[in-house]
């Protein structure tokens, strides 16, 4: 990222010359990172105590970075006397970065006092060669060369790429592992061989973990097995996983193979299920590949959870590539959620100067329990990716709480009993999925998430011990939409509900999918063809119903608030629940896969009862703005939801779909067949028409058709090659499944449907791209045959030509029409037929006209070109564009308005006027 070196300039003038260790780093370091765009404040800590005793000064968690500060005199040389010994800074550092958890050992250590700077990478040298190996410079080179410091905002030192990239490569080294030790059943392909496989790679997962975390006795698993010959590896993971479930004292006391490791419980080595037998590759795989080489101990819950289930599904293995859930992505649900509110309570009350300290103290006990108390249900539980999140996130704003409970004096203890019994817990987290695999690994990564939050706290205040586990979440394997939300977790305890549903859009559901949503929504109007998130929402506002405290937060296909989903769905919800939209992200492509991205375009959509007191809408880009209202279109305006319409809501000319052949390609004809028809059968010239689709409209391109509706069709018959297509229709529509279709056959000549004018009309392409300001229209000859890929108003004039070219017109369409993945679908009931017109004056009326044909000007103004090329916002000619910026400043006069151009305000005044016209 780049660095603002005026930032730096300025931070380097103020800090010449002054410096005091104890009174002035924390103010040097948050100042110099601020200046460098260190954004991960949260992850700094000042005077960490450590259990060794000895305070490291600044620890930059997430970057990788421990900085041991020295006064500004101070040489950087010098040993000073620390334990017994003599220490130079570089000692000390190199000391407490040994008393950190392994997994928390930062790579960098910089020593500085204020006017110098070391910077010594541990990755590249050890310890007898860190002195050597130094990167010095001054407090006054910093300020020309910042990015000798960008080893700080460096995204691929964070800990949390390191992560990233650790779960990455042992999500590919457990599937090779899994293809091993398949070929090792009898059966292989059997449900209960496959199942039985799931949970040995789960098992081994949790065991590498346990050793490279310390869990384990150091390299217990690896030793355990090394010098076992492959044919025993089956019986002695049996002997294993056995003395895992069983308490100490409980087990045969003559095993001593099995003495060192903890009994786990949890229930994750309860199951007694096949193990297949190991060859040497298996064994060998096993231990020198996936166990030895990687740090298990890095692998990130949130990541690996959702590799490691999609690595074993066969459904993704077959696609290729490892699927996961972003921590960023997940973010962008539960930061707006709850996340971002409970950082801000804790920091109100660090904050409060006017509290004393006992008030203070009071505060974060009575927050403590709060967040102790709060209880989460993912009803797309999945791999549990946002219960992983959530849980490690609470875990560290625990840690943050008792830090000041503390007074940074970790050793000291908490005061009170009910502080000590009090924690962050896994059974506060529940989930329903519907895949049994999914289930276990979950689980798995919640008690992983539980195990790593202890080793990184373990240096303030663990949990008790690590084994055997004492919690677990609650991931129940059920189908969501079928199952009992209440059954699951009480919605009386519920705080917050989240998650992820599938995405499957209208088209991709199943036939039981359909039947599941309307078995929540009644059968309302389209019940059967809405989106499959669309039931969530539903049953969470059943939730909400019971506690109205609740607050809820899904990620979404876009399509819920786009085109006719948005009336049944939201009209619903709103009337029947009484819910608000607390806070939204607009469309925005989730990416959700390591190795190929899976492009969705998604919304974000938090919802509650109560409502909040500052809505806020995201952009793409994740630029917030505060919203006094949220609507279902996720624009800042009135709960106005537009319903489809037959006919158009004001005086307008009607509009028709195209004309539809149903013909399977008989009556449509390109170029070359066209020519090569006529050349064959000159006569047949008269039949032959321009037809014309969206594509045709938009890129000028040629496609023609036979068009003979009201001609005798003996006569027709009687042309060998238009008897032949004729017959082809014929059957091709006796053999439709819809009875219309089939009433059609016997006039194979005509089109199925038939709007086409004997005027000229108004097309409008039904799709166009969104990257278009302007979606193009023109008017058309009545001899040029528009398809039904676009729609047509007959007698339309140059006034409806300009109000529908209008910015006014397409913002509509932008908010209230449906899209095709992002681009634009124009239909007439929901968009032309809903659409508010003005009420203008007859000069204004005038205006609009001579500006309409202005544009048509301009366009002829650039013969050859296609609209295509003249919409493209990055090509457009100015002339063409002045001349809509002046209609769309005429059309704006004619409402009444002034707005320059706002959107978001052009598109609340629609809304405002159709409302009142619906309503009125």
């Amino acid at each position: 990222m780049a660095i603002d070196k005026k930032a730096i300039r300025e931070f380097t003038e103020r800090w010449k010359g002054i410096g005091y260790e104890k009174g002035d780093t924390q103010k040097y370091w948050l100042q110099l990172l601020q200046a460098l765009g260190y954004t991960r404040s949260e992850d700094v800590r000042f005077e960490y105590h450590l259990p060794g005793g000895g305070y490291i000064d600044v620890w930059l968690r997430d970057a990788g970075v421990l900085i041991e500060q020295k006064g500004l005199e101070i040489d950087l040389d010098k040993p000073e006397p620390r334990q017994g010994k003599m220490k130079t800074p570089l000692d000390q550092a190199v000391d407490y970065v040994a008393d950190l958890p392994m997994p928390e050992q930062p790579r960098f250590i910089i020593t500085c006092n204020f006017r110098q700077f070391r910077v010594y990478d541990r990755e590249r040298y050890g310890r007898s060669e860190l002195s050597k190996n130094v990167f010095e410079f001054t407090l006054e080179e910093l300020a020309e060369r910042p990015d000798y410091l960008n080893i700080i905002v460096d995204p691929n030192n964070s800990r949390l790429e390191k992560e990233k990239q650790v779960s990455i490569e042992a999500g590919r080294l457990i599937g090779r592992l899994y293809d091993l030790m398949r070929e090792g059943y009898i059966d292989p392909d059997s449900e209960g061989s496959q199942h039985a496989l799931n949970v040995l790679c789960v098992r081994l997962v949790f065991c590498l973990y346990c050793e490279d975390s310390d869990l384990f006795e150091k390299d217990a698993f690896y030793n355990y097995l090394k010098d076992v010959p492959a044919q025993n590896i089956r019986m002695n993971l049996k002997r294993l996983f056995k003395a895992l479930d069983t308490p100490v004292k409980d087990r045969d006391p003559y095993d001593t193979a099995v003495k060192g490791f903890p009994y786990v419980n949890g229930g994750l080595f309860r199951e007694e299920t096949e193990i297949p037998n190991f060859s040497e590759e298996a064994k060998d795989f096993l231990l020198n590949q996936v166990s030895a080489p990687v740090n298990w101990s890095r692998i990130s819950p949130t990541i690996f959870g959702g590799i490691f289930e999609s690595t074993l599904n066969p459904e993704t293995r077959r696609k290729g590539g490892m699927h996961y859930t972003s921590p960023e992505n997940i973010h962008k649900v539960i930061d707006p959620l709850f996340l971002d509110d409970l950082k801000k309570e804790f920091t109100d009350i660090r904050d409060d100067d006017e509290l004393t300290p006992r008030q203070k103290k009071n505060r974060y006990r009575a927050f403590h329990r709060k967040i102790c108390s709060l209880k989460f249900l993912d009803p797309a539980a999945g791999s549990g990716n946002f219960l992983t999140e959530t849980y490690l996130c609470l875990r560290k704003l625990e840690d943050r709480v008792l830090m000041e409970l503390l007074g940074g004096q970790a050793s000291l203890g908490l005061e009170e009993d009910e502080d000590k019994g009090t924690r962050i817990s896994l059974n506060q987290f529940y989930g329903i999925e519907i895949n049994d695999f999914a289930v276990t690994v979950a689980e798995t990564a919640l008690w992983i998430s539980r195990l790593k939050a202890n080793g990184e706290e373990s240096m303030l205040l663990s949990l008790d011990n690590d084994f055997p586990l004492s919690e677990r979440a609650n991931i129940v394997h059920a189908n969501a939409l079928r199952k009992d939300w209440n059954d699951v977790l009480p919605a009386s305890e519920c705080s917050y509900i989240m998650g992820n549903p599938p995405f499957y859009g209208a088209t991709m559901c199943s036939a039981e999918q359909k039947q599941e949503i309307v078995n929540l929504f009644g059968k309302i109007r389209l019940s059967n063809s809405l989106d499959y998130v669309s039931g969530w929402y539903y049953k969470a506002c059943e939730m909400m119903n019971i506690n109205s405290k609740i607050h809820a937060a899904f990620v979404s296909t876009n399509s819920i608030t786009q085109g006719e989903q948005v009336y049944p769905i939201w009209n619903t919800l709103i009337i029947k629940f009484n819910i608000k939209i607390d806070f939204a992200w607009r469309t925005f492509v989730w990416n959700s896969e390591a190795a190929s991205k899976a492009h969705v375009h998604c919304v974000i959509i938090g919802i509650s009862k109560q409502g909040v007191s500052n809505r806020i809408i995201y952009s793409e880009n994740g630029t917030p703005s505060l919203a006094s209202n949220i609507n279902p279109y996720l624009i800042d305006a009135p709960n106005c939801v537009v319903n489809s319409r037959a006919t158009p809501l004001f005086k307008i000319p009607k509009m028709l779909l195209g004309n539809k052949p149903a013909d399977d390609g008989n009556l449509i004809l390109s170029t070359e067949e066209k020519n090569s028809l006529i050349a064959q059968e000159p006569d047949i010239v008269k039949f032959i028409h321009r037809y014309i689709g969206a594509v045709e409209f938009i890129n000028n391109k040629e496609r023609w058709c036979l068009w003979f509706p009201d001609d005798d069709i003996n006569e027709l018959y009687s042309i060998p090659l238009v008897a032949e297509r004729l017959k082809r229709v014929m059957l091709f529509r006796k053999a439709s499944s819809a009875a219309p279709t089939r009433k059609t056959a016997n006039i194979p000549n005509k089109f199925f449907f038939i709007s086409q004018p004997d005027t000229t009309y108004l097309l409008f392409p039904s799709t166009s791209s969104c990257r278009r300001n302007y979606v193009p229209i023109g008017f058309m000859s009545p001899e040029v045959i528009a398809s039904n890929s676009t729609s047509i108003v007959d007698g339309a004039s140059l006034y409806e030509f300009g109000i529908a070219s209008s910015q006014f017109h397409n913002a509509w369409l932008r908010v209230v029409g449906g899209r095709l993945k992002s681009d634009y679908r124009y239909t007439g009931s929901l968009v032309w037929n809903t659409f508010p017109w003005p009420d203008p004056a007859p000069e204004q009326k005038q205006k609009i006209e001579d500006l309409a044909q202005g544009v048509l000007d301009a366009r002829d103004n650039h013969p050859g070109k296609s609209l295509a090329d003249l919409y493209d916002p990055d090509k457009m000619p100015a002339d063409l564009l002045a001349a809509h910026k002046a209609l769309d400043k005429a059309v704006e006069e004619a409402y009444g308005a002034d707005f320059d151009g706002d959107e978001e305000r052009i598109v609340a005044h629609l809304f405002k006027l159709y409302s009142e016209k619906t309503t009125g």
